[in-house]
């Protein structure tokens, strides 16, 4: 067999695999502030006129996700994220995927790994929870009060009875 025919037998293949993922890497990320995830929610409308569709995305372990999470999160981890990301994110254009702060790899993994499934409009929350709750906003479930101090006992509630 002559080189460029072997040539043009392997390339097409390897060429077809190559566009089955995007790459990515951390240039291709798009970081926003609490305030600036809010407006992509609230901005201009998507294609045709109408309304964006967005969700935020909690790619952390489940038992992260339960503790605390943005009100109205999707809870969908890092490692279930190639199998489940399709069905979950269905019907969303517009994605913020978050961590706990700045320094967590997970968020930025998310975010990239989305990209590489093919969603577009995807932006990572810069300072992640932190910064949320910093910034003012809520997280789910909220947290309680903390419980209040019993008030002292009274002479009168530690009297014996009978005296």
């Amino acid at each position: 067999m002559r080189l460029p025919t072997l040539a043009a037998l392997l390339l097409p293949p390897a060429l077809a695999c190559n566009a089955c993922t995007r790459k990515t890497s951390d240039r291709d990320l798009v970081f926003v502030t609490p305030a600036q995830a809010i407006e992509k929610f609230h901005g201009k409308p998507g294609l045709f006129g109408k309304p964006v569709k967005g969700v935020w995305v909690d790619p952390r372990r489940p038992e992260h996700y339960a503790k605390e999470h943005v009100a109205g999160a999707i809870s969908l981890p890092l490692a279930r994220m190639e199998a489940e990301a399709a069905i979950a994110l269905r019907g969303y254009d517009l994605f913020i995927v978050y961590d706990t702060d700045l320094e967590d790899t997970m968020g930025k993994a998310a975010s990239k790994r989305l990209m590489e499934l093919g969603f577009d409009d995807v932006y990572t929350l810069e300072g992640g929870l932190k910064a949320w709750k910093r910034e003012g906003y809520e997280v789910e479930p909220r947290e309680a009060p903390a419980p209040e101090k019993p008030a002292a006992p009274t002479k009168a509630a530690v009297a014996k009875p009978g005296s």
